[in-house]
């Protein structure tokens, strides 16, 4: 019986092309500029507070101060919007963005 080996997904690869600007976009998310971060509501556990979800687009980053405190780079913010795992997040934004999953 021979083996199929599946393609190694790059994660670094797909979150270093990915602005999570743009993945906030996509989704109808819109957040204020405050200096150097994006501010607004957590869309993920759709919260009311306008300045618990905070995004850093020099790193990359975000993170809920609100209720759900979850964080992380745009595979993350992907991940908990779909509800679907890291790798499923990684082969959605591959295929939307037309990057190249695989190593």
């Amino acid at each position: 019986m021979e083996r199929t080996m599946k393609p190694k997904i790059d994660f670094t690869k797909i979150k270093n092309a990915l602005p999570i600007d743009i993945a906030l976009a996509h989704y109808g998310i819109t957040l204020k500029v405050s200096g150097p971060r994006l501010v607004g509501c957590c869309p993920i556990h759709d919260g009311t507070n306008k300045r618990a979800f905070v995004v850093s687009t020099d790193h990359r980053a975000w993170h809920c101060f609100g209720d759900c405190k979850r964080g992380g780079t745009v595979l993350d913010l992907v991940r908990a919007l779909e509800k679907c795992s890291l790798v499923e997040a990684a082969k959605i934004i591959a295929k939307r963005y037309g990057l190249g999953a695989s190593r």
